[in-house]
């Protein structure tokens, strides 16, 4: 099992700054003395980057992740999942058709992010509410399963078949819609 706590030095032989294909933006995240958080962006619709790292390595079925985060009021950390991942002429790493497991202060979204005529579409697979606070740490888990995402946030469990799940994929998190926090992540595949 890999434990990883985002503290300088501590995380960056897992993982790598990338950006979705969706914004012209190619944020990273701050460092923080305990976390890393994203930042605020006027040019963005709500104000703050889409901000995003991704596993080095690709992952299969049985894969479990946990994660500590926090948000500020309508923040939303989120968990990313494709199967593609390419450098752009300048060398950094993007993405485009990805899966998105969302934590915000109304519960759990899902999202299928894919290619439409070149340009990036979104649809909603799953939306539980039930409340979650803002400005405190919340651990998400989620377990990649046959064609399926297993989903846990407190006492809260959810399974979601997922018919185009790949069978392997880079497992990333991103923050946006407000200040998100990432304090540490485990990731174990044995």
């Amino acid at each position: 099992m890999k434990d990883i706590k985002f503290t300088k030095g501590n995380w960056e032989e897992y993982f790598e700054h990338a950006y979705t294909q969706r914004f012209p933006f190619k944020p990273e995240f701050i460092q923080e003395e305990e976390c890393i958080a994203n930042s605020k962006n006027p040019e963005m619709k709500d104000g703050f980057d889409y901000t995003t790292i991704m596993t080095k390595e690709k992952y299969g079925i049985g894969t479990r992740l946990w994660t500590t985060c926090s948000f500020e009021k309508y923040g939303a950390p989120l968990i990313t999942l494709t199967d593609k991942l390419k450098r752009d002429e300048e060398g950094n790493l993007c993405y485009g058709a990805c899966h998105e497991v969302v934590l915000w202060e109304k519960g759990i979204n899902v999202w299928n992010l894919f290619e439409e005529n070149g340009e990036i579409k979104y649809h909603n697979l799953l939306a539980v509410e039930f409340p979650l606070e803002a400005g405190i740490k919340h651990e998400m888990y989620i377990e990649l399963e046959k064609k399926a995402v297993k989903v846990v946030i407190g006492d809260k469990t959810l399974t979601l078949r997922i018919e185009n799940l790949p069978k392997e994929v880079y497992i990333g998190i991103t923050g946006c819609e407000n200040i998100n926090r990432f304090y540490s992540v485990k990731i174990d595949n044995e």
